[in-house]
């Protein structure tokens, strides 16, 4: 039951993931200075918890979610990318070394180990609960559509054919952009909060 639910709310997000347009290539300095720049509102983060917090511990919470959830939105580019099937319902963790990972019978598989070993969204996750996601991901597709833009772009040359060289060209351009978006998410959670001391009557509202 647990599993049929988090696979309705993924596939809800996904699905409006997919009416997402972007008709022309984004200025990606631009955009990550936009998401830099913005201010979050205490209503702002209750949403992103799926409203099941208050502001206060929900800013704490979101903290460490919001950047989790931009990198999730990034697997789900970059799968899309690759002709991979959508990522299922959470698995308890794995220790993979390099010779496992190499040791993959399939290009999927293989595409499936490299994503788990720089994945921590799992069945043993310390911070998460599957249902934390999406919720999150249909506010970042709201207010801030360009992060799966930027994804998205970064991906589009990707090789109808998919070869394991293919995988792991994916895998280093999702990395380089990851950070940079960690770096973006980080700077506007820091302007949230200078924002919201010097706008508080506002903000609050």
């Amino acid at each position: 039951m647990k599993s049929a639910l988090f696979l309705c709310l993924f596939f809800a997000a996904h699905s409006h993931a997919e009416t997402i347009p972007f008709t022309s290539l984004l200025n990606i300095e631009e955009e990550l200075a936009n998401i830099s720049t913005t201010c979050l509102s205490h209503r702002d983060h209750e949403e992103i918890t799926g409203n099941t917090l208050r502001y206060y511990f929900a800013e704490i919470f979101n903290s460490i979610l919001i950047n989790n959830a931009q990198l999730l939105i990034g697997m789900i580019e970059m799968r899309a990318a690759l002709g991979m099937p959508p990522r299922g319902p959470w698995k308890r963790k794995r220790i993979l070394s390099e010779e496992d990972i190499l040791a993959a019978p399939t290009i999927e598989e293989y595409y499936e180990r490299r994503e788990e070993s720089m994945n921590s969204l799992n069945l043993d996750s310390r911070f998460f609960l599957e249902k934390n996601f999406p919720p999150v991901i249909a506010f970042l597709d709201k207010r801030f559509p360009t992060i799966r833009g930027i994804y998205r772009q970064e991906f589009r040359n990707a090789k109808k054919v998919v070869d394991r060289e293919e995988v792991d060209s994916m895998v280093h351009k999702f990395r380089q952009m990851a950070s940079r978006m960690d770096e973006a998410v980080d700077n506007m959670r820091r302007e949230s909060l200078i924002c919201y001391l010097a706008n508080k009557d506002k903000l609050e509202n």
